[in-house]
């Protein structure tokens, strides 16, 4: 009598404090409301638990879904099982994130149709309390008239997604940036990543992030209709730290856009990254935070000016010897800069060692170069890594192709077009000067067009 008495109250102590505590916990269960027949379709599982751990279970019940298979998609660290119409997720110790995420994907078998149900109920143990709480029912549809995948379409919503990937040393920087028109409750992006990457989060607005099973998630529980944008940030890297070729695809979905018939979502359009490492051979700027002095510039010019004459021996860089580049500095040293109107005052033996005497002071321009290399890269290519989709020109010049924006007849204008470029990815634009399509130091076209240099 002793004992069915204790029992009794430890029966009535486990549910009054499962009643008290029916808020600690929140769970969110989504799904399209409507699938096709053999048609795969994702279902997403939040639990948000705060930061109690210990063992947990979830089991989903499927008596109300005869004919609908389920598949493990994303477990977060439990194990899965799928027997005689239930679902079982097993943790011997939660997650010590503050919300659990977790996937599973339903398939209506041939001849399955009309209104499933999937109810389950979330067990787990908390300051030695077992608690119980029930998920919240699953209610679809098996129409055997749509026909399977048929949300795999074109991108007509008003939804768009679109990619950036950064370089850094040994990671990169993905940034994926999603305009989206009053959405509401659950939404997800997931990134898959190249073969041997690991994903970081850097910025969530105020998902959950997840690295799990080669994707990059990001879900939210109850997205706010009043957002019409969403920008999260994370960084990858490989485990072998090479740069290497790889691409990036991934999902945007949300509630809305499954009441849309985008069961799966819509695409974020493939991005491809292509290591690009011959950069440029000259990347000095004029800016003040990274410029190389006016001398500097000169003798840097100077030094490919008599590169070009064959004075030197190049490689694939420039290499000088000490005693050219004595003779350089000794050179630069006879050129004054009047520091009230940085213009060049220049010796006559000077000017002559610069300037050839065969070019005329007859059409001078200036122009920004943005990269050199040994290779054509293509315009997506520019567009992927540097984020530029401008116009830009290709010339040869001492074995290198380099890439270049815009004609200028005046220097400050060609400056002023250098520091609108810094916005984008380059490692460094600088003004750069020709005499009738021939290429001359910047120096040089100053004061054959008797311009000052303008920092």
């Amino acid at each position: 009598m002793t004992k069915a008495i204790l029992i009794f109250i430890n029966i009535i102590g486990f549910l009054l404090f499962t009643i008290l505590n029916i808020n600690d916990v929140v769970i969110t269960h989504t799904a399209a409301k409507e699938i096709a027949i053999g048609e795969a379709v994702e279902v997403n599982l939040i639990i948000n638990k705060n930061n109690f751990s210990g063992p947990g279970r979830l089991k989903l019940d499927l008596s109300q879904a005869e004919g609908i298979t389920v598949k493990e998609n994303m477990s977060d660290g439990s194990s899965f099982t799928f027997k005689d119409n239930e679902v079982l997720f097993i943790w011997y110790d939660l997650p010590s994130d503050k919300s659990i995420a977790i996937s599973y994907t339903i398939i209506a078998n041939e001849n399955t149709n009309g209104i499933k149900k999937i109810t389950g109920d979330f067990s787990f143990i908390n300051d030695n309390e077992r608690k119980q709480l029930e998920v919240p029912a699953l209610i679809f549809k098996v129409n055997p008239e749509l026909l399977a995948n048929e949300n795999i379409k074109e991108n007509n919503s008003s939804t768009s997604s679109v990619r950036s990937i950064e370089k850094l040393e040994n990671e990169y920087i993905v940034t994926v940036k999603t305009t989206i028109d009053n959405h509401k409750g659950f939404a997800r992006i997931k990134e898959e990543l190249p073969k041997d990457f690991n994903a970081e989060e850097i910025e969530t607005a105020g998902s959950i992030f997840k690295n799990t099973d080669g994707y990059a998630k990001f879900i939210w529980t109850n997205l706010s209709d009043s957002i019409n944008e969403i920008i999260v940030k994370y960084k990858i890297s490989n485990n072998k730290g090479l740069d290497t070729n790889f691409t990036i695809s991934g999902v945007f979905s949300s509630e809305k856009l499954i009441s849309e018939g985008y069961n799966s979502g819509i695409k974020i359009p493939e991005t491809e990254y292509i290591p690009f490492k011959e950069i440029t051979e000259n990347t000095q700027t004029d800016s003040k935070e990274t410029e190389i002095t006016v001398q500097e510039d000169i003798k840097q010019d100077t030094l490919l000016e008599l590169a070009n004459n064959n004075e030197l021996n190049t490689e694939e860089n420039l290499v000088v010897s000490k005693d050219t580049e004595e003779l350089v500095n000794e050179t630069i040293s006879q050129i004054v800069i009047d520091s009230t109107t940085n213009s060049f005052k220049n010796k006559e033996e000077v000017v002559k060692n610069i300037i050839s005497t065969e070019k005329v002071n007859t059409n001078v321009d200036y122009k920004v170069q943005i990269l050199a290399g040994h290779r054509i890269i293509s315009e997506k290519q520019v567009s992927n890594q540097f984020n530029y989709n401008g116009e830009y020109a290709l010339e040869t010049h001492n074995g290198w192709i380099k890439y270049t924006v815009g004609s200028n007849s005046r220097y400050s204008d060609a400056r002023d077009s250098r520091n609108e470029l810094k916005i984008y990815n380059f490692p460094g634009p600088f003004v750069t000067a020709y005499n009738y399509g021939e290429r001359i130091s910047v120096q040089e076209a100053l004061i054959l067009t008797s311009q000052n240099w303008v920092p």
